[in-house]
This record gives C-alpha cells, structure tokens and sequence, in this order.
C-alpha cells in the first residue's frame, strides 16, 4: 500500500487539486472518446477506437482509486463540470443546426490528441513521486508509453479525417 500524500510529505491540497483536475479531464475524455468509437466506426482503426475509449475508462478509474490510496477527497463537482462542458461543447455555432460540420470530427481528434498529450504530464509525476510515495514506477511508465500509442492512433484518425474535413458534401461523422 503506498503512503498517503500527507505521510509523504506533499502538499495535499495541491496534489488533491491537481489529481481531480485531471480526473475532470478524464471524464471529458472518456464521453468524448467513446462517442468518436460510435462515429468512426466505417473507418479502419475503428476496433483501436473502442480499445482506446475503454483505456480511457480505466485509467479514470485508475485516476480515481489513486486519489482515494493518497488519502486524498475527490471533488465530484469537477467531474459534473467536466460532463457539462463536453456536453456544451457539442453545441457550438457552426451554422448546421440539425446536422454535425465535416470539420467537426477533425477539431475532436485535434482536442483529444491534446488532451492525450496533457494526460502524459499525470503519468509522468506520477513516475517521479512513485519513490517517495512508496508506488512501483513501472505502473506510470506503463500509463505513458500507453498514451504515447493513444497518440499516435490519434494521428492516424487525423490523417484520416482531414482529406475531407473541408470538401463540400462530404459525410460528417
């Protein structure tokens, strides 16, 4: 069992801060990572999606137990945030009130690979605080090079939206 962040040393209420920031993110994540599954479902890395959207559930969970193990309070309000915003988000003004922009799909993989890329700073200070907390750091090393793959699949989603994402009539996913 690893020590809580105050037997640790660390400033809880940064820490508890900056892991529900993260956990809030997440959950943004997740909603939107599985909606992309459903979308993209005609395209060829369609099976990575849905792999990539269950990654994304676990390692909210992972997130979320890890708070709870350094004895620290999840903050439920940044997750109700977060499901708002993501929700919110899906209603921007892009003059097509029944239907999604083709440009559409593309700006959610920008902002997932974002996201993705945001996700890597967690794991690595996780990794560095691992020794005093009396954590394994191979499980944040593990949780990064995942994410560095979850990147590069959004890259290949990417490379597959954009040749369309401009061209009148094409299908918005």
């Amino acid at each position: 069992m690893p020590l809580t962040a105050e037997q640790a040393g660390l400033d809880t209420s940064v820490l508890e801060l900056y892991l529900n920031d993260h956990l809030a993110g997440a959950t943004g994540g997740r909603d939107r990572a599985h909606r992309m599954a459903e979308d993209h479902a005609d395209l060829p890395v369609a099976g990575e999606l849905t792999r990539f959207a269950r990654q994304l559930d676990e390692e909210w969970d992972r997130v979320d137990r890890l708070i709870k193990e350094l004895g620290l309070d999840t903050l439920r309000y940044r997750q109700l945030a977060a499901t708002v915003g993501e929700k919110l988000g899906r209603l921007k003004l892009n003059r097509r009130l029944t239907q999604r922009s083709p440009m559409t799909p593309l700006l959610e993989t920008e902002l997932m690979r974002g996201a993705v890329n945001a996700k890597r700073g967690l794991w690595q200070v996780m990794e560095a605080l691992a020794p005093r907390l009396q954590m394994d750091p191979a499980e944040w090393q593990e949780l990064d090079a995942q994410a560095v793959a979850q990147s590069e699949l959004l890259d290949r989603v990417h490379a597959a939206l954009r040749p369309d994402a401009f061209v009148p009539g094409s299908r918005p996913s």
